[in-house]
């Protein structure tokens, strides 16, 4: 025949407040493991937080870098359209009839030709727009 031991849980069923001790012991379980879920929650609360924060910051390194980006391209079509339009510039008879140095367009403030036919056609020096005329005065 197995001897039971005087503290095992059959021995306590059977002493007075034994019921009440075993609840106890199975109320302290309980709130143990409820402070460890509340400890859990409340660690993947602060979890979930920084991770939005972090996606936040990441949605918004995003829309830089595609700002970037977009100004990159801006930049080099704008690039692309002066060159065309100084290309256009220095192969225009007009500027090379004046022997012009085109990098020096802006400082560069020819007069207005005289003589010659009216072609009716006008072209900007220095900012000032000239209309090429039919005699001189």
């Amino acid at each position: 025949m197995l001897k039971l031991n005087s503290y095992s849980f059959e021995n306590c069923l059977s002493k007075p407040g034994s019921r009440l001790r075993a609840m106890r012991v199975r109320l302290a379980k309980k709130r143990r493991a409820i402070r460890r879920m509340r400890q859990s929650l409340s660690a993947l609360q602060i979890a979930a937080e920084q991770i939005e924060r972090d996606h936040e910051l990441m949605f918004a390194a995003e829309q830089i870098d595609r700002r970037n980006e977009r100004i990159i391209a801006e930049n080099a079509l704008i690039d692309q359209l002066v060159y065309d339009l100084l290309a256009e510039i220095e192969n225009d008879p007009l500027i090379r009839a004046q022997n012009l140095d085109g990098r020096n367009i802006i400082t560069n403030q020819a007069p207005p030709p005289r003589g010659g036919a009216d072609d009716g056609r006008k072209w900007c020096v220095g900012g000032l727009y000239y209309a090429r005329g039919g005699g001189g005065a």
